[in-house]
């Protein structure tokens, strides 16, 4: 099943002429039902993905870059360019060079929970395709003083489809609200985490 283009499934057959006429009618009464099945399973998707998540600015001042795996289902249109995604997504980050900082915020683990809106852009079988959602995340720091954030964020990206293996290979920005604590005073929930995640995923 091709999720991020939502690609039509043709059923359709061509019964020989050697075929007797009971098989015909038989053939002609199935293509109806096949593809209103394959028509109804365009519609949706679940999918699976796994990846690196790689910090900026003053997330990376506080963490190194990590591993991620997300879960997805999707909804969709046949034939339509625009689709409906949601994301679970967990990523483990690591303790960051220890610079300057108030608060050291150690290694930290991360869910999102995002709904997306998807639009195919370009290719005849639509094969790239940019995103961009809303949602909340629960982060989770381990270091000395540090407290669990839950708070609200934003994602866009980009995606370029794999009809091949029903896959994707997708590059997107997250951005955190009051994550991370103020880098001087070390007061709580003061600065944005930036972080890019790039996943290979494949839909079902």
């Amino acid at each position: 099943m091709k999720f991020t283009c939502l690609l039509r499934v043709s059923a359709s057959a061509r019964p020989c002429a050697s075929f007797s006429y009971l098989a015909a009618v038989l053939i002609a009464l199935a293509m109806p039902a096949a593809e209103a099945h394959a028509q109804r399973d365009d519609q949706f998707a679940w999918g699976l993905g796994a990846g690196a998540t790689i910090p900026s600015g003053a997330a990376k001042d506080n963490h190194k870059a990590g591993a991620h795996a997300s879960l997805m289902f999707g909804i969709g249109s046949v034939d339509s360019p625009f689709g409906i995604r949601f994301d679970a997504f967990y990523s483990a980050l690591g303790d960051g060079p220890r610079g300057n900082l108030a608060i050291d915020q150690g290694e930290a683990t991360l869910f999102t929970l995002m709904m997306n809106g998807l639009v195919n852009v370009y290719g005849s079988n639509r094969r790239l395709y940019a995103l961009a959602g809303a949602g909340g995340f629960w982060y989770d720091p381990d270091g000395a003083g540090t407290v669990a954030v839950n708070d609200f964020g934003v994602a866009g990206g980009l995606g370029v489809w794999l009809p091949g293996i029903n896959g994707f290979v997708e590059a997107k920005i997250l951005n955190l609200y009051n994550a991370l604590p103020d880098p001087v005073t070390g007061a709580r929930g003061r600065k944005s985490a930036q972080l890019f995640p790039i996943t290979l995923g494949i839909m079902f």
